[in-house]
């Protein structure tokens, strides 16, 4: 029987038997008003819901700002927030419940038990390679100091096979102009080991998705780096798919591309039934056309489209649309349901909309 997707916003589902391409907002939303791309966030199943962190936001930009000189500063943030989806919640809301060590945003990160973990990122101060492990006792949160990545890194692909962590590509510094291959791994049950490099990436990349079937990691979109005619950083939008094998420690190209290359796609990817879940993303395309001075007037906004990818049969299917277009967002997954967590919708514009997405049979 063919799976159909169900959007909902605020827990109310639509009428129509298809994903709905409106947001509602008496919706569910985090604490910060303007919205927040890059943060982390991840389901605490014993606490009956989601604990979210970091990110970041133009708080003084103009009505309408399109240029860097109208958004002002960027601002990262270290606040923890959690939100109660149990039975028994009608009004979930994001209550406060400590602060991180530092502002972090645009990281990798994992619930771990009943903890979530936070590598990498960065902040005011540049890239970092801190780990934080923080766990939420008695409803306060309670932040430790683990092993620091081997190298800095923000924007890196990451996913969790067993009890290790894999954090894979990305950004090493805020003005390196080229992305990262190297891959390094944590395992979670004793971190005390430390990180260890892993193979590299057949292709560097940074803010790419991940997602794990049948104990294989699968990486793909994100874009490269390389220095334009005056030095400055230049993105290449990528659609190809890496597979990863642990068992192995190697890596292969999956023969089935993404229907088109998505840069910031929620992350990590979902996966129900065999098939991984790509929600969210930007596709490029004012990017590429402002490169040759043909970009529209106004920028479209984000990717609405949601895809499923299938390795065993790599095969991808258009499954719908979701209730917003937004890019650089956490996914969580709690069974047959995602939550997408705020995210960015159009250059230096945030929402601070939760969309939840139902997958169905």
């Amino acid at each position: 029987m063919k799976r159909t997707l169900f959007a909902l916003l605020a827990l109310s589902l639509s009428a129509q038997a298809e994903i709905s391409s409106v947001a509602s907002e008496s919706g569910l939303k985090i604490s910060d008003s303007v919205g927040r791309a890059g943060m982390a966030a991840v389901l605490l199943e014993q606490q009956g819901g989601i604990i979210m962190t970091g990110g970041a936001n133009f708080p003084n930009a103009l009505p309408g700002a399109k240029t860097p000189a109208e958004r002002g500063a960027k601002a990262y943030y270290a606040d923890v927030t959690f939100m109660n989806l149990g039975q028994g919640c009608t009004t979930p809301q994001a209550v406060a419940v400590g602060q991180l060590p530092a502002p972090i945003g645009y990281a990798a990160f994992t619930a771990y038990g009943n903890s979530m973990i936070i590598a990498g990122g960065c902040n005011d101060s540049g890239h970092v390679s801190t780990v934080t492990c923080t766990e939420l006792k008695n409803g306060e949160a309670v932040t430790s100091i683990w092993p620091e990545l081997p190298i800095t890194m923000a924007y890196p692909a990451f996913a969790v096979v067993g009890s290790k962590l894999y954090v894979m590509g990305g950004q090493e510094k805020a003005d390196s102009v080229t992305t990262l291959s190297r891959c390094f791994v944590l395992d979670m049950a004793a971190p005390g080991e430390g990180w260890k490099e892993i193979s590299r990436m057949p292709e560097a990349r940074m803010l790419a998705a991940a997602g794990v079937v049948n104990g294989r990691i699968y990486v793909m979109g994100g874009c490269s780096l390389h220095p334009d005619a005056n030095g400055a950083a230049e993105r290449t939008y990528l659609h190809s798919v890496m597979c990863y094998d642990p068992a192995t420690d190697t890596w292969s190209t999956m023969p089935a591309p993404m229907p088109e290359p998505l840069v910031g796609a929620a992350n990590p990817l979902p996966s129900y039934e065999g098939k991984l879940y790509v929600v969210a993303g930007d596709p490029g395309n004012f990017y590429r056309a402002s490169l040759t001075g043909k970009a529209p007037a106004e920028h479209p906004g984000q990717n609405y489209t949601v895809y499923s990818f299938a390795p065993a049969a790599a095969c991808w299917t258009n499954e719908g649309r979701n209730a917003t277009g937004v890019a650089t967002c956490p996914a969580v997954q709690w069974g047959d349901s995602i939550y997408i967590i705020s995210g960015e919708t159009h250059p230096g514009i945030r929402t601070p909309l939760i969309s939840n997405i139902i997958l169905t049979k």
